[in-house]
Order: structure tokens, then sequence, then C-alpha cells
């Protein structure tokens, strides 16, 4: 069996994923002496950007135009969300004008005909072990394919049966989409004793002097990247160098493993505060001379403070461990 069709398949869903192409308005017009003028295919187009956030994918594609000399069709590939597990690659394809039989080169389905959103659709074999691949015939030089990748076979497949009405409403004749369950765990809503407490009173000035190179006040400032959270930062004294500022963050609708560094990272250590259990994080996400603590004070909520040391790898955490037994006392019951 040739497999050539899909190794471009599988090149293809190893690219990073970047931005669809942009449709052009108006009209194709054929040129004189000329058959009709055939328009491009943008696969990107067969899922919108509500479909794919449902479905826990990022809303840009990276649209891979048609290549008939080497039997690859328009296609669209999409990663999943950071917060999405597993992750996976969704490539979507629509042709309109290559044979299927050419194109599928006598491979065998591995399963029997489905009806899913007006089509028949058939898995057919990948090079690609964990790659479960769908695909629909339209017509005779037309059909489309959905195909998803990377997590084990069964679940893959699962994950593309998801996909295939969905895209399904976008092609010739397609039923309208059925509502969609959003993947991913459910966000938790803000609530517990830190939806109404002040993270800047996590410190009082006399306890903010017990922190060698600390500004004795603090600036309160809420989060871009962490939904509902709120943090208060005391900056450091001793320039670009040396202390890095002490940060208080309070994560209402923020389990203690969604902190940002922290996901699916095991601490380093644990410090003990009258009971308080506070997980420790030197060079947190990757950033060095940066440690993190983090604490949880519901299921769905937590604390973490944040200081540093640049230059002297052996005070990274210093501050931070000193700051813990005073933010402790300071927290809301």
């Amino acid at each position: 069996m040739r497999v050539k069709w899909q190794v471009v398949v599988a090149s293809a869903a190893l690219t990073v994923v970047s931005g669809c192409t942009v449709a052009v308005g108006g009209s194709a017009a054929p040129v004189p002496g000329q058959g009709p003028v055939v328009k491009d295919v943008d696969a990107c187009t067969l899922l919108d950007e509500s479909q794919l956030d449902a479905l826990g994918y990022e809303t840009k594609g990276r649209s891979v135009q048609e290549n008939k000399e080497r039997l690859q069709t328009p296609m669209c590939l999409w990663n999943t969300k950071d917060d999405v597990e597993p992750s996976a690659i969704l490539n979507v394809g629509y042709t309109t004008d290559i044979d299927f039989n050419e194109y599928i080169a006598g491979a065998v389905p591995k399963s029997q005909p489905q009806q899913i959103g007006g089509f028949s659709w058939t898995q057919y074999p990948s090079i690609l072990a964990d790659d479960c691949v769908l695909y629909a015939i339209l017509g005779d030089k037309s059909f489309a394919y959905v195909s998803v990748s990377e997590p084990p076979i069964d679940k893959s497949c699962e994950l593309a049966k998801a996909v295939v009405p969905q895209v399904a409403a976008h092609l010739p004749g397609g039923r309208e989409a059925p509502p969609i369950t959003p993947t991913g765990p459910a966000k938790a809503e803000p609530g517990g004793p830190l939806l109404s407490a002040d993270p800047c009173a996590m410190l009082k000035p006399d306890q903010v002097a017990q922190l060698k190179n600390i500004s004795p006040t603090g600036e309160k400032d809420s989060s871009s990247s962490v939904p509902n959270a709120t943090y208060c930062l005391w900056d450091d004294t001793d320039g670009d160098q040396g202390q890095k500022a002490f940060e208080v963050w309070f994560g209402p609708s923020t389990p203690v493993g969604d902190w940002p560094g922290a996901k699916g990272v095991n601490p380093t250590e644990t410090v003990d505060v009258g009971g308080k259990k506070w997980g420790i994080f030197p060079n947190m996400g990757g950033l060095r001379a940066t440690c993190g603590a983090t604490l949880p004070i519901t299921d769905t909520s937590s604390v973490q403070v944040v200081s540093g040391f640049i230059g002297d790898d052996t005070k990274t955490c210093d501050v931070v461990k000193q700051g813990l037994p005073l933010v402790t006392a300071n927290l809301p019951s």
C-alpha cells in the first residue's frame, strides 16, 4: 500500500500551529479559452471559533494548501489549548478535485461506515499509530476527512468523532451541528475566604521590615493571566541585581496545582507553618532566580507567594521562606 499521502499528513501535523490564510472576496472568473476557475479550498473554514473553543482547541489553525502532485488535500491543523488534556493535534482536510480511490491507494477500511452529520464516515489506517482518520466521500473527486493524533488511538477516535458533526455542518449538504459539551474541566467559580480578602494585608509594615531589601508598602493589582486572581507586590530596594520583589497572590478560583509554573510539577520540598503545608518551587516555571510557594485554602482556591534572588542561586528561595510564617499568620480563616 502506498503511504505517500499519509506522510504528508504526518509531516504537516508536526508543524507548529499559526494563523489561517485569509479568504479574498469576490468571485472567480474563467480565463478565456480555459475551463472554469477552481476556487481554492481553505479547510480552516470548516470549524468556527466557537466550535473550536468548545472542543478544546486553539481558535487559530494552520492552513496547508493543496498539492495534487503529492496527493495532498487542502488541510488545516489545530493544537489543543494549553489547559486541555490529553494534548492532541486536530487535522481537517477537504478537496473538490482529487480522486479518493487514487488518494487512498488501496487502503482497507478499519471500520464500518457511520452516518454522522448527513454523511457516511469511514475510518482508514494511518502510518501514525496514534492517528485516527475518518473520511467522507462527497462526490466523484470530492471528500473530507477529520483526524486526531497524539493521544492513544482509542482516545484519538473519540476526539475525532466529536469533531466530525461540527465539520459536517460546514460541508455542502451537511446537517446542522449539534451542541457541544465543552472539553476540559469546568472552571471553578470564585469563592471562599480569599474572595473578599486583601493580599496587601498579608504583610504588616513591621513585618515587611523583617524581609531584607523589600519596600514597606505593597501595591495591589489584578491578574491578566489567572482568572479572578489578585496580588500585592512589594518592590525590591536594591536595584536590578540581588533581591527580587515579594508578591502575594490570591486565587479564589485557582486550585493549588493550577498556578502557572506549578501545573503538573511537584514541589521540591514542603514547608510546614503551623500545620499549613506550603509547596516550594525553586526556578518556578523554568525561570531561574524565581521561587514560588503555594498553599491550598479550599479545593478550588489557593495562595501563592513569589520572590527570588538574582546573582546567587543559593538564595533564590530565602526571602520566600522567611515570608511564609508572616503571610500565614495573616491569612483569612
